[in-house]
């Protein structure tokens, strides 16, 4: 039950009969509750989320898309790794690309190969980079998910550069940027995409020079044929000058023919 406001006259006929009640009066006038409303939206049926549908959907794509599937279990490789007691790697990245309920079974012979072949790179790269002096060019052909350009402490005027599949690339910037990474102070970092083809002239647009030392590695690139693992040879052999490095994992599902020319 509502109480009725009382009216103009009855107010100023209580101030003359009781002139020191004003107060109480104010005081009880907001005690008076108002109505209750029901918002309209508050009877309409419960929907799930637009962000919640569209995060499933590009789950099941990540899971359907070989590229981003072997980016994942690269991932999933160097966060096992890196939750060891001892670990040859430590990436605090690994976590952000994969989903929280990931429990794949990874074979133990290929986290030990990955792993050492990621430490023995990793070591590399730092090593021969200090070594440098002045402008340092680094030059990565990945799986689009690599976190080197984040995780390892490169000197300063350092040139990265990242070369793989685009589209994996783009997954994994924006769950780098969602979780904090950052490239080190004084290093700049760019990404190629390997899908164009013709890495040369993108490498320069970007300002690779081929007239300064660079350090070339190779791991998690999917190469599919031998003509474009030597596309890529090619590319490195166009802008390495002398004394610059090329170091990795060469793909052993490729063959590759060397024709030796008297």
């Amino acid at each position: 039950m509502y109480l009725n406001p009382p009216s103009q006259s009855e107010v100023f006929s209580f101030f003359h009969r009781h002139p020191k009640s004003t107060t109480l009066l104010r005081m009880q006038s907001l005690c008076v509750p108002s109505p209750l409303h029901f918002p309209a939206t508050a009877l309409r049926r419960c929907r799930t989320p637009t962000s919640a549908v569209r995060l499933v959907r590009a789950e099941r794509r990540e899971e359907n898309d070989p590229l981003i599937q072997s980016a994942l279990d690269s991932a999933s490789l160097r966060l096992r790794e890196t939750n060891r007691t001892a670990p040859l790697v430590i990436d605090p990245y690994a976590a952000c690309f994969l989903p929280p309920y990931a429990k794949k079974e990874l074979d133990i012979h290929e986290q030990q190969h990955y792993c050492l072949a990621t430490k023995f790179i990793d070591d590399k790269l730092l090593e021969i980079a200090k070594r440098i002096d002045g402008l340092k060019q680094v030059v990565l052909f990945t799986d689009g998910m690599d976190t080197r350009p984040y995780r390892l402490n490169w000197p300063t005027s350092t040139m990265i550069f990242d070369v793989s599949p685009e589209k994996v690339f783009e997954i994994a910037s924006d769950k780098l940027q969602g979780v904090g990474a950052r490239i080190p102070k004084g290093c700049l970092f760019f990404h190629i995409p390997v899908e164009p083809g013709n890495i040369e002239q993108h490498l320069r647009s970007k300002g690779f020079s081929g007239n300064r030392p660079s350090i070339w590695a190779l791991q998690g690139l999917p190469l599919e044929s031998q003509s474009g693992f030597e596309a890529i040879l090619s590319a490195i052999s166009s802008l390495a000058m002398n004394e610059c490095y090329l170091i990795g994992e060469f793909p052993t599902n490729i063959t590759l023919q060397v024709t030796f020319i008297s």
